[in-house]
């Protein structure tokens, strides 16, 4: 077989670079060791449910946020279904709202953290919210590089601020417990509760699999087929081997230093992930029309973070019926059982719905569900190894799907570049 370009994993990673050099006239071919597309965030129906790893995105992401563009060569683009502004974080018996609307970012504190955190925290995370609202997303990434707990410190938040929410907050968006992460990632994290929705795809994250593959073309995709061995001109498959002007690995991290001896690989960060139905009449409404990503503030809680999924994206349930999806940060994966006992006990107070009511669809957990980005972390490692021998995934940038996509924008853009320059010579 030839190719122009060879593409290692069918995530989204892997999609997104591979329908990128597409649409610039390349023929790349995808290889897939799974038999289907979608990596860590694939998803299945069970009952008429739609479940998965609980991934979130957000709409002020500008490489997903390209996706959703309509274009006369894209008819086909994302669309997404947004949760209430912020979060709301469950303390005291109540949830309370933490966040801003986007067009007041100052006021971000103004009524909020009545439960939680002092005068001073008040004043001190209002401005540091109107910063980062008014900042573009590069400068939130970049400047001094400390773990977050440190900069919590220096900045003068009290304990009560750093326990109450901000470590909270920082476990249910990245399972960070320990507060390792780096401040700017931290920053970066934060400034989704002044900018912006999270959100999920319209349609589940099949839908997003299912846009990038159209756009890449399936005839270009081989399922079933894992590579091992690459180099700049050539790809060991299942398949056979398949010439090629370059190499993209877009695989998870460790299948990546596997093919890519000596590449970072980065700590990656467990997470367990349960999908609970309930009958509509037995869910009490929220306090929000549209719902709220809810984050538990409760530090005996097993649970990190709570949606009602089926509010927001009524596709993922069927009639009559709502689908509860949890997020359960580093747990160890054993005694299943039990984790869904004290999870279901815990969704009772947050949701005000009885232990009869709730019935458990699925269980996932997955060791390594996100790379740690733990301080010193550089979010922009390289994409380009040698000339024809490239590298992406969200162990490139950002660890989550935004850094995915970005990591694939640019990993396309230095093949581009380099099978350009070898045009020219």
């Amino acid at each position: 077989m030839r190719a122009d370009v060879v593409v290692v994993g069918g995530g989204l990673s892997g999609l997104a670079v591979a329908a990128q050099l597409a649409a610039e006239g390349l023929e790349p071919i995808l290889v897939e060791a799974a038999d289907r597309l979608g990596g860590r965030v694939r998803e299945e129906e069970i009952d008429g449910f739609r479940v998965g790893g609980g991934q979130l995105v957000h709409t002020s992401w500008p490489a997903l946020g390209a996706l959703a563009e309509p274009a006369p060569t894209r008819p086909t683009r994302l669309s997404l279904r947004a949760f209430s502004p912020g979060v709301r974080l469950f303390a005291d018996g109540a949830p309370v709202r933490f966040g801003a609307a986007p067009s007041r970012p100052q006021q971000a504190m103004a009524t909020l953290l009545a439960p939680i955190g002092t005068v001073n925290d008040k004043t001190r995370l209002s401005k540091q919210f109107y910063r980062l609202a008014r900042s573009p997303i590069d400068a939130t990434l970049s400047g001094p590089e400390y773990a977050s707990g440190e900069s919590f410190s220096e900045r003068g938040y009290s304990p009560v601020l750093v326990d109450g929410f901000l470590r909270r907050y920082l476990t249910a968006l990245s399972g960070d417990e320990d507060l390792a992460a780096s401040i700017r990632g931290a920053d970066w994290l934060l400034r989704m509760l002044v900018r912006g929705r999270f959100a999920v795809p319209d349609g589940g994250f099949e839908a997003l699999i299912r846009l990038l593959a159209d756009r890449l073309g399936q005839h270009r995709i081989l399922l079933g087929t894992r590579a091992h061995e690459v180099h700049a001109d050539r790809v060991s498959t299942d398949a056979g081997l398949i010439r090629t002007s370059a190499v993209v690995v877009a695989t998870e991290p460790a299948a990546a230093a596997t093919l890519f001896p000596g590449l970072h690989e980065p700590h990656m960060r467990a997470l367990t992930t349960l999908w609970h139905a309930v009958e509509t009449p037995d869910l009490p409404p929220g306090p929000d029309r549209i719902p709220a990503v809810l984050i538990d503030g409760d530090p005996a809680s097993p649970i990190a973070r709570t949606t009602v999924l089926s509010r927001v994206a009524p596709r993922h349930a069927p009639a009559g019926r709502e689908l509860l999806c949890t997020v359960v940060a580093g747990h160890d994966g054993k005694q299943l059982d039990v984790l869904d006992r004290a999870v279901t006990t815990r969704l009772q107070r947050l949701h005000g719905v009885s232990a009869s009511a709730l019935s458990t669809i699925d269980i996932r957990h997955s060791e390594r569900a996100l790379p740690a980005m733990d301080a010193p972390y550089n979010f922009t490692r390289p994409v380009r190894l040698i000339g024809g021998l490239y590298v992406c995934g969200d162990h490139r940038g950002l660890p989550n799907i935004e850094g995915a996509l970005a990591s694939a924008a640019r990993a396309a853009d230095a093949v581009l570049a380099d099978l350009r320059r070898r045009s020219d010579t």
